[in-house]
């Protein structure tokens, strides 16, 4: 039996290949979207392996789009999905998305699936980890993160669930074709089984738009340019500086429509080949940065500093001149 574990990368954009249709993998059902390749990794797998194990997000099990309803249509009619595991969040280092596991099986022995929710099933683990961007200033520094993990006790709890088809109240449920078919093929274990969450109240997200541009709006205000060679000798990671990581057309569309206002665009930072220059300018026409307040005390500190330094060599000029002025030794 040939077995497959993955976890792909998440709602992936790809290109569909040359007459898709016809391909082994697609022919039995829909090719999926070009705005999402999960199911294309599902397909695949399928069709090279006789079980399969994915890890991916929530929003496959709730498709929207009709290719993606299709595919799921055919897997659970052609009874490969033997179990859907819903995992709690921060279960990864690098992100907090919430996951589930799909198992599926070309050669399963019944015809329903076992649903399991374990979004409350897990142990805490202490995990260190360094800084990967922003200069040695982060890449040298040690984070300590928080990571939900399943222990050895609660994956053998689950295991036993789908090897015998448990139903426990809020925990887990097997489901008969008939009822995913009575669902339209949605696949999201609320549907099916009883358990109550715990309600999490968020903003409007106008209100968070509002605190994002107001953040940007700082940083913009204090616009840097400096010369490459210098940055980079400062130790400045310039591409995470220069790249703007909300101007993503599609997400700034989608944006407008929800919240009803575009995120502002990053201005605070700009290199240059001009030779040693270095210029902070205040890029706003409205308000002053609140850093600027800190480098005018610094910079009025260092000139004080200076005019004492200009003023005792100025004295010392005096003395030395005056003796030799007086003396016709020197004359103007």
């Amino acid at each position: 039996m040939i077995c497959t574990i993955s976890n792909p990368p998440y709602n992936m954009k790809w290109e569909h290949p040359l007459i898709a249709q016809m391909q082994d993998r697609f022919i039995y059902t829909a090719v999926p979207p070009e705005s999402n390749a999960n199911l294309a990794f599902v397909l695949t797998a399928l069709n090279e392996s006789d079980r399969c194990i994915f890890i991916l997000p929530y929003s496959v099990l709730s498709p929207k789009n009709k290719e993606e309803k299709e595919i799921m249509k055919y897997i659970v009619e052609s009874n490969f999905l033997e179990s859907i595991i819903l995992c709690p969040d921060k279960m990864f280092e690098s992100t907090n998305i919430p996951v589930c596991i799909l198992v599926l099986d070309k050669h399963k022995n019944n015809s329903s699936i076992e649903m399991i929710n374990m979004k409350n099933k897990y142990e805490i683990e202490i995990r260190e980890q360094n800084g990967q961007f922003g200069g040695n200033s982060h890449t040298n520094r040690t984070y300590k993160k928080e990571i939900k993990v399943f222990s050895d006790e609660i994956i053998d709890d689950a295991l036993s669930c789908i090897s015998e088809r448990k139903n426990i109240s809020k925990y887990c449920k097997c489901i008969s074709i008939k009822e995913i078919q009575d669902n339209n093929y949605n696949l999201n274990p609320k549907r099916y089984i009883d358990f109550t969450e715990e309600k999490i109240i968020r903003r409007e997200y106008k209100d968070i738009v509002n605190d994002l541009n107001r953040i940007i709006k700082e940083k913009n205000k204090c616009k840097l340019t400096i010369n490459e060679t210098i940055a980079k000798s400062l130790g400045f990671d310039i591409n995470i500086y220069k790249k703007d990581h909300l101007q993503d057309k599609e997400f700034g569309l989608m944006i407008n429509k929800i919240a009803g206002q575009k995120i502002e665009k990053h201005d605070y930072f700009r290199t240059t080949k001009n030779k040693n220059e270095i210029k902070f300018e205040n890029n706003d026409k409205e308000e002053i940065s609140s850093i600027f307040m800190m480098i005018f005390n610094m910079w009025k500190q260092h000139i004080y500093y200076l005019n004492i330094e200009e003023n005792r060599y100025l004295a010392e000029l005096r003395d030395a001149l005056l003796p030799d002025l007086i003396t016709g030794k020197i004359e103007l």
